[in-house]
């Protein structure tokens, strides 16, 4: 019996811990529906085929919003932020409206290391012609939203953290 090829995960790690940068300012700018909407994203980043999620097509994006239970004005707000403080792949949500999370696949690289297919990451090539929403909020129009000097691997703890 060979090992399993799917691209998808019935689980991911969710730390606890009260130094988590994202989880602290997503709840301080949104509420629960800040805390709630990062860890629906995640579940629906673990079962999408390859772990990335295409906003592109009106359905999907339905979908997100009725999942997350957000407007899609919070949703936009969120997803900006969070390409800001590059949780997500700030290149693929502007660019093609695609999330990615690869610190996500970083905490399942047990689970992949028993299949025979690894998620990489979508290149933009793969979603040709697509240009940003006129209506998407970047991540620096958000009010208090400035770009922070990224940290250094030796600060960052992935104890302590999680994405």
């Amino acid at each position: 019996m060979g090992r399993n090829s799917r691209q998808t995960a019935d689980y991911f790690p969710h730390f606890v811990s009260d130094k988590s940068r994202t989880r602290f300012i997503l709840e301080n700018r949104w509420g629960n529906d800040g805390y709630a909407f990062w860890f629906k994203l995640l579940e629906l980043l673990c079962a999408s085929e390859g772990h990335y999620y295409d906003c592109w097509p009106e359905m999907n994006w339905e979908y997100l919003l009725a999942s997350t239970k957000v407007s899609g004005e919070t949703a936009e707000e969120i997803l900006g932020t969070l390409a800001g403080m590059e949780k997500i792949d700030k290149e693929l949500w502007q660019s093609c409206r695609v999330i990615w999370v690869q610190t996500l696949l970083d905490h399942l690289i047990t689970l992949y290391s028993k299949r025979t297919a690894t998620p990489e990451r979508p290149s933009p090539e793969m979603f040709p012609g697509r240009k940003p929403a006129e209506n998407s909020i970047t991540s620096a129009e958000i009010p208090g939203n400035a770009e922070k000097p990224a940290e250094t691997d030796s600060k960052k703890s992935t104890s302590t953290r999680f994405l």
